[in-house]
């Protein structure tokens, strides 16, 4: 399981954890870290995660032990469509739109490029919250 510059293959929705110490998650072809296609579902456990930057990339690495295979189940694939492609934009893009769009040209240069710093800051702050606090609720190890 790989990814090289937000593409390839990766995990996504986690099950909570079993008795066990495994998961069950969905193996998704991803574009930007964004899940496309569900590709297969597992039962696993998480190992260690090794990042490596390059140049002008990175190269991100997790091991899992399979421990079985399992069908598809489309209420997690909903899910997860849902919550990358819907809720997780709105909350990542949705405050930063709104102050855009009810502040607009009544700021000058200064104003507004200071309005954008926050709103980058906003959606780094957003969405790397939403990541950790998943991980965290999953029992899953830092990415």
């Amino acid at each position: 399981m790989s990814t090289w510059n937000g593409f390839g293959t990766t995990y996504r929705g986690y099950s909570h954890v079993n008795r066990d110490g495994s998961h069950y998650a969905t193996q998704w072809a991803v574009l930007f870290f964004l899940p496309v296609v569900p590709l297969r579902r597992h039962r696993l456990t998480v190992g260690d995660s090794t990042y490596t930057q390059y140049g002008n990339g990175s190269t991100s690495v997790t091991r899992y032990a399979v421990h079985e295979e399992t069908p598809l189940v489309g209420a997690e694939i909903l899910r997860t469509y849902l919550s990358w492609w819907v809720v997780g934009p709105l909350i990542v893009f949705g405050p930063p739109a709104l102050a855009l769009w009810l502040i607009g040209d009544a700021v000058g240069f200064g104003g507004y490029f200071l309005l954008m710093a926050g709103c980058v800051a906003w959606g780094i702050w957003a969405g790397g919250t939403l990541d950790k606090r998943n991980r965290r609720e999953r029992v899953l190890p830092p990415s």
